[in-house]
């Protein structure tokens, strides 16, 4: 694996953020190793960093044979996945074949207000590129706010008034009248 980082690109990255990232590095290395197999040497895999003044960019390229341009957007579908389902009892813990990797990876970018974003050549391989804000108070966590407005809605009691929820009250009949 080949990776270029600039020397001004100081940043923190927790375990998550390598976890996802790693996600990617390992769909790039399968595919690698699948589509090139006769050969005696692998192509690397080129990793490059980028820190602009609002952006932190990390670009994974492989030449693991790419994926079709209408199979791109399925990628990011759970469940799905191009790699062989893992059949149980095998040895081994199985890395890829659950159709989680890119789904959750973009769900975490998504999450830091970032994107994952990938671009492929049938025949090839891909380009897998992650987008993080550079600064970490532009990246926050969006959390529901909890106030004195969201703490009455949660305490008020909401009876419906239907046959589904008995009332506390029993109800007067004789004010009904029948034809």
């Amino acid at each position: 694996m080949h990776m270029t980082w600039p020397s001004s690109c100081v940043t923190s990255i927790t375990w998550p953020h390598l976890t996802w990232r790693s996600r990617r590095s390992v769909n790039a290395m399968r595919a690698t190793v699948e589509s090139h197999e006769s050969s005696l040497v692998l192509p690397p895999i080129k990793i490059m960093v980028a820190l602009g003044k609002e952006d932190l960019s990390i670009k994974m390229s492989d030449r693991g044979g790419g994926v079709p341009l209408r199979k791109i957007e399925r990628l990011f579908s759970y469940m799905y996945s191009t790699a062989p389902t893992p059949q149980p009892g095998s040895e081994g813990t199985p890395l890829a074949g659950f159709g989680y990797g890119l789904p959750i990876s973009r769900l975490y970018a998504k999450y830091f207000q970032g994107d994952l974003q990938l671009f492929s050549m049938e025949g090839f391989g891909t380009d897998a590129l992650i987008y993080l804000k550079a600064l970490s108070t532009d990246s926050v966590e969006r959390l529901p706010v909890y106030n004195k407005s969201a703490w009455r809605h949660y305490q008020t009691i909401q009876e419906a008034g239907d046959w589904c929820v008995p009332s506390t009250e029993p109800k007067n009949t004789s004010t009904y009248r029948t034809s």
